[in-house]
This record gives structure tokens, sequence and C-alpha cells, in this order.
């Protein structure tokens, strides 16, 4: 987005915990300690493994002249993360592309802000890019050693991580798929940062999930049953990619839920497994889910039919939103 533009450009401001504020802020405007924008940045890389970078402009008010990755700017308004990722593509460089069904590879924060990383595999033909000229003055394609000398010498934008980002997809892709490295263990206190950023991610899906205080209420349900022993997750290294929560005293299934990118690895059953060791086996458990009729139910349900849980009643979640009971009876 050009400085002209910029100087009108408004931004919805969230809370800690991501959520949207209902409020506006003008661009250049000081935000309280409080509140938050989205940033996105897109990577591009070839079949070479190369990055596709761009130089900024001399006249531009942030890091003048240097180099930096595809694309990048804060969100406006109004867009979501992927939708402020495809219009930074577009207005910057002149490529469409469909980022919909695509999540950010990583996040990061600063002090009023987060920051959604997109790496996207495009042999982009650099005849057919059109620079926005008041933002980006060339663009190139880098490997690895190029970018990293290029940060040493001073020219390129120095990220935190560009040591990692060559080689984060291959190993995340890779890493994704050793069901070996995935760990099912009991939570921690240590393990409630990740285990939020996972919820973020799939709240979309569960109903009582959509307000910060919803959020928050559901944060403080997580550490009692933390401290209680009744909250297991699947472990990727110190990254949370899957959850469940379980109470004993109701010989209940009471929340369960696995990352996108982590599904059809049988992360949901061995959760599962583990939480029956410590089930008495001479009551039914019960776990309430989406009714036939909710799109949401389809996963859920075929999951719960195929462990051995019967449908039972018809209920509502909070006196709302309507859902089924299963039981699974074990004698």
């Amino acid at each position: 987005m050009s400085d002209k533009n910029e100087k009108m450009e408004l931004w919805d401001i969230y809370t800690k915990e991501r959520l949207k504020t209902g409020k506006l802020q003008k661009r250049g405007e000081k935000l309280s300690d409080d509140e938050y924008h989205l940033v996105i940045h897109v990577c591009i890389f070839n079949n070479k493994n190369q990055l596709l970078i761009q130089q900024r402009q001399p006249f531009k008010s942030g890091w003048p002249n240097m180099w930096d990755l595809s694309v990048g700017g804060s969100a406006i308004a109004g867009e979501s993360s992927s939708q402020a990722a495809e219009r930074e593509l577009a207005e910057e460089l002149g490529l469409k592309m469909d980022l919909s069904d695509v999540l950010p590879k990583f996040t990061t924060t600063f002090r009023n802000g987060f920051d959604d990383f997109y790496i996207v595999k495009n042999d982009v033909d650099l005849s057919h890019i059109k620079l926005q000229k008041e933002e980006v003055q060339a663009v190139r394609w880098a490997d690895k050693e190029e970018v990293l000398k290029m940060q040493q010498e001073g020219t390129f934008i120095p990220y935190w991580f560009l040591d990692k980002l060559f080689e984060l997809d291959s190993w995340y892709n890779t890493f994704r798929n050793e069901d070996s490295a995935i760990k099912i263990t009991y939570a921690s206190n240590e393990n409630l940062s990740s285990w939020m950023s996972m919820v973020e991610i799939v709240k979309w899906n569960f109903p009582g999930l959509e307000t910060e205080e919803k959020v928050i209420e559901y944060k403080n349900t997580v550490k009692k049953n933390i401290d209680r022993g009744t909250a297991i997750c699947a472990l990727f290294g110190n990254m949370v990619v899957g959850i469940l929560l379980f109470s004993i005293k109701h010989n209940m299934l009471c929340c369960m839920a696995v990352h996108p990118e982590f599904r059809r690895k049988h992360i949901a059953s061995k959760m599962v497994k583990v939480m029956l060791d410590r089930m008495d086996k001479n009551r039914p458990i019960v776990v309430e889910t989406f009714r036939e009729e909710d799109e949401k139910g389809t996963a859920p349900r075929a999951f719960y039919k195929k462990a051995g849980f019967e449908e039972g009643e018809l209920c509502f979640f909070e006196n709302e939103y309507p859902e089924q009971r299963f039981y699974l009876r074990r004698w």
C-alpha cells in the first residue's frame, strides 16, 4: 500500500487473545498497550528453494532501500489474514493467488500486533511481475547463502528467523508426517500458551468460544484441568497439536480437537486411549457433539461411532447450541 493510501488506512483492533474489539484505528495513530493490529508477510519460494525478495523504495519511511521478504503489510479493516496476504501480493507484485485455504506457517508477535507469515511454493515468472512503484523498486530470486550474506552486510531487513526460513517448510512437512515424533502426554502449565494458540486456529468450529470473555473462561478451565490431571495433549516438539479435556467425576469427554495440519495421524484415538485408562469402566463414557444435520458434525460423529460410541439423546450446549450425546459402554 502506498504512503498516500496509508494515511487513510484503517486497522481492526484486536485483543491479546486475537479477538476483534470492534474498534478501528487510523494507521500511524498510537495504539494503547492492550490494543493490537494484524500484519502479514508472504514468502514465495521456487522449486530451487530460492526466495523471491523485494527491494523497498529509498523514500519509504521504514527500512528504506533495504531488501525484504516477498511481500508484507498491515491488514486493513474487514480483512482476514489470508485476504490481506492476497491483496498485498496483488498490490506490490501484481500477482493473483488464492490463499483462502492456506494457513500461516507461523506467527510472531510484536509490541502492538501479530505478524502472520505465509510460505508459498510458486515458480513465479519475474517478467510477469508488475511492481508497485510507490513500494518496490526491484525483485529477484535469492538462495539462503545470498540472503544471509545480505543480512550480514546490512542490506536485508534483520528478521531473527532468516537462517531457519529456508528449511522451515520442508522440516515442517517432514516432521508432521512422522507419527513417532508426536507424543501424547498429560498437559502441564508450560503447554498452556501453545494449547491456546491451537484453540485460536480451531475455535470457529466450537460453540462457546465466540467472545473474548468465553476464551478467557475456557483458558481458566484448561488451567483447572491441568492442575487436576484431566488435560491431555499431543506434542509436536513443544507445539501442542492435539487437545483433550475430560471429567472423571462425570465420566465425560468434555473437549477434543486436533490441529488441521496434523489430522489423519490417529492423534484423537491415541488421546482417547490415554483418557480411557482413567475412566470408570462400570459407567458409560459420555461425550456431547454436533447433531447429524449440523455440517460441523460429519467428522466428529464418524470418529465417535468408529471408536464404539453409540448415539444418545439430543441436548443443548449451555442451553443454546443443539448437540447430541454419545455413549461408550465397555461392559
